[in-house]
């Protein structure tokens, strides 16, 4: 196990140092946590249907994730190790994932790229999974993004164990993914999710999974995540519908016409998680989470539940310039909104957000006195993220911002102020 973090490690800064002089972020975090599981499906890292193994169960993770990203072009490359002994239980699930995701962006409006990944996990069997998906994002406006999603999805498994044989399979399959994100303000994240299968297209509802959240965002920084899931897989049989020529002693004729029977299977999940901050490294969380399987060939529905807590400890690596901590002032002068920044930095500072579609170097913040810079914007009634830019020689660098100021994950390792303009 040590040697795979350590592996995760270097092999995420020698990315890093390979984009010295670009911009990039870096950042580690190590998530910690105990809970409860009726069935494994219910993990976030197994997501295999077994309810053989109840139990209570522990987790370190340990991942890191390395950015690099110009005017046009973002190129993520993420790694981790995952370790889970299962109490009571002779096997610990360990292993790992990679993920290198690289997005361009076409016009103000849309991006795509591709998404590829591969994880292998062991216990009682091993199972290794291959993916590559081309995407297509739209954003209708600067705070929804509209995702389209389709490729193909390896999966290699080693000494699965069916009727007490222990045997090996391997498959592909091509998947699709459309997905939705919306901002409504500031304080709600809204997104929901449609995957399937390419074989069962147009006809969605023969295989499918879909998902729905709704996050509240608290003015400390705390969150609250409610989840929704529904999953639908049909699958067809042959069976024999005896008549009048059946039974016992023969009397002759048919036994029976053979018949083509559909069974279908719901899953219905729904899960709430909070998050809770203790400062910009550690944050401690809660998750709950329940299903109820549903089939026509049976009349009983089984249910299962997963409880789990912890703590996470993010570390940023970032080679940016971090010096202090801003504290952006806004201010509505007449109609327009002024923003007022003290930072005794030697660079030139530029304001770069949602408000100018994130084109660097941004809008420059003009030096009136000792260390305050002043910028005036025409902003129209909604919530906008933004950044800091500080230009010094020919090098670009984010501020970082005080702990006073409300921020969000960047997606990137990194964080964005949030601004809110009210009527």
């Amino acid at each position: 196990m040590t040697r795979i973090v350590l592996a995760v490690i270097a092999a995420l800064c020698s990315i890093a140092n390979l984009a010295y002089g670009q911009q990039w972020q870096t950042v580690f975090y190590v998530d910690s946590r105990v809970g409860y599981s009726s069935n494994t499906y219910l993990n976030p890292y197994l997501s295999e249907w077994d309810r053989s193994v109840a139990s209570g169960y522990g987790t370190v993770t340990v991942m890191g994730q390395t950015a690099w990203f110009d005017d046009k072009n973002v190129a993520e490359f993420t790694a981790g190790a995952v370790f889970e002994p299962v109490f009571g239980q002779t096997d610990t699930w360990k292993g790992g994932l990679g993920l290198i995701n690289y997005r361009r962006k076409f016009t103000d409006n849309l991006t795509g790229g591709i998404e590829t990944g591969a994880s292998y996990f062991s216990s009682s069997y091993q199972r290794t999974l291959l993916w590559a998906q081309p995407t297509l994002s739209w954003f209708p406006t600067p705070f929804t993004n509209i995702k389209v999603k389709a490729g193909t999805n390896y999966r290699h498994y080693n000494d699965y164990v069916v009727d007490s044989v222990a045997v090996n399979s391997k498959d592909q399959t091509g998947l699709y993914a459309l997905e939705l994100e919306t901002w409504p303000s500031f304080q709600w994240r809204l997104s929901a999710g449609l995957y399937g299968s390419l074989a069962t297209l147009p006809s969605v509802g023969r295989g499918f999974r879909s998902t729905g959240s709704a996050t509240h965002i608290f003015e400390d920084g705390e969150s609250l995540r409610f989840t929704v899931g529904i999953e639908q897989y049909r699958n067809e049989f042959t069976t024999t519908v005896p008549d009048g020529g059946g039974g016992f002693p023969p009397v002759g004729g048919p036994s029976g016409d053979t018949e083509i029977v559909e069974n279908t299977n719901r899953i219905f999940r729904l899960g709430v998680e909070a998050n809770y901050p203790l400062n910009q490294q550690l944050s401690l969380f809660l998750n709950v989470e329940g299903l109820q399987y549903h089939s026509d060939a049976v009349s009983d529905n089984l249910q299962d539940i997963q409880v789990s807590g912890g703590v996470r400890l993010t570390f940023n690596a970032t080679r940016f310039n971090n010096r202090g901590g801003i504290e952006p002032d806004w201010q509505k002068n007449d109609s327009r909104q002024e923003v007022q920044i003290r930072y005794a930095g030697e660079g030139q500072l530029y304001l770069v957000g949602d408000f100018n579609n994130w084109q660097r170097p941004g809008i420059p913040l003009v030096e009136q006195g000792e260390n305050r810079y002043v910028a005036h914007l025409d902003l129209e009634m909604g919530s906008y993220e933004y950044k800091v830019l500080e230009i010094t020689g020919g090098e670009e660098g984010w501020i970082s911002f005080s702990e006073n100021i409300y921020t969000v994950d960047d997606g990137y390792g990194g964080e964005n102020a949030m601004l809110l303009i009210e009527e």
